[in-house]
């Protein structure tokens, strides 16, 4: 192929993805989609809280795109470490977190109480996405620890910047990950009526999704820099070599699980029955 061939190459697939992105982020929620929305949040839609649901849908469905096709852009237009698709991942991460500013459920006119249920992470996360963080930093640790022990011979491939650069994207997505969730489950919380308490849970229970989801992918992204390089840089015995060689699958393999993966569920406390 021509150098001009590819250069085409290259600007379609620049800006082909954030298009087709931002056309579907953009068009008009269908019924279709809210249903799906209902049944993954096990809640029924009313005409109370659908308005409410299909707002959230739009915002935040426009916000991610956008933020995920600058980023893309970005990426690829700068030559970016991490090219398009970190870059793609990490604004659309910073769109989740922008459509999260003005997400909320309100209650109606009238008198306004506060619910007295206090809502944590593990009501609307599972165990692997709350620790996901600790599985990939010790995942790292290990791979790390073989290689130091048994590095090849020359220079190493890992510099000591380009390990420091992974830690310090880790360390602030762990950081913004942490700071959200605390956000998002100890926003105000209304009293609401029964649909209308259930949209909110849902919401939460989405956003907490998309965020970790993508915060998780990220990690292991970057995580994952510093352990294939380590992997092709290797001259370690078995059943080192082979235990290095999965860690670096296995990064890979929960990157997808995060992206895809990881569901936002919620877990509603029970009444106590009347003595």
């Amino acid at each position: 192929m021509s150098s001009l061939g590819q250069l085409a190459y290259t600007l379609a697939w620049m800006f082909a993805v954030p298009t087709l992105a931002l056309l579907a982020a953009f068009a008009p929620v269908s019924r279709r989609r809210l249903t799906a929305f209902g049944l993954r949040r096990d809640i029924t839609v009313t005409v109370g809280n659908g308005p409410i649901l299909i707002g959230y849908l739009a915002r935040v469905a426009r916000w991610r795109a956008l933020g995920g096709a600058a980023g893309w852009i970005a990426g690829g237009a700068l030559a970016l470490p991490g090219g398009c698709y970190f870059w793609g991942a990490a604004g659309y991460l910073t769109g989740a977190l922008t459509a999260e500013v003005k997400t909320s459920v309100r209650p109606s006119p009238g008198l306004r109480r506060a619910a007295l249920t206090v809502r944590r992470s593990r009501d609307y996360l599972s165990w692997g996405a709350r620790w996901g963080p600790v599985l990939i930093v010790t995942a790292l640790a290990c791979q790390m620890a073989i290689y130091v022990r048994w590095p090849n011979a020359g220079l190493p491939d890992v510099r000591p910047a380009r390990a420091a650069a992974d830690l310090a994207a880790i360390t602030v997505l762990v950081i913004v990950m942490g700071l959200s969730r605390r956000l998002i489950t100890q926003r105000p919380r209304p009293v609401l009526a029964a649909d209308l308490s259930a949209a909110d849970d849902a919401i939460r229970a989405g956003s907490l999704q998309t965020i970790s989801g993508a915060s998780l992918a990220l990690m292991c992204l970057a995580a994952t820099d510093a352990m294939w390089a380590a992997l092709l840089d290797l001259d370690a015995p078995e059943p080192f070599n082979w235990i290095s060689t999965w860690l670096s699958i296995a990064m890979y393999v929960f990157a997808l699980y995060s992206w895809f993966g990881v569901r936002g569920r919620v877990r509603r406390p029970r009444r106590r029955a009347a003595a």
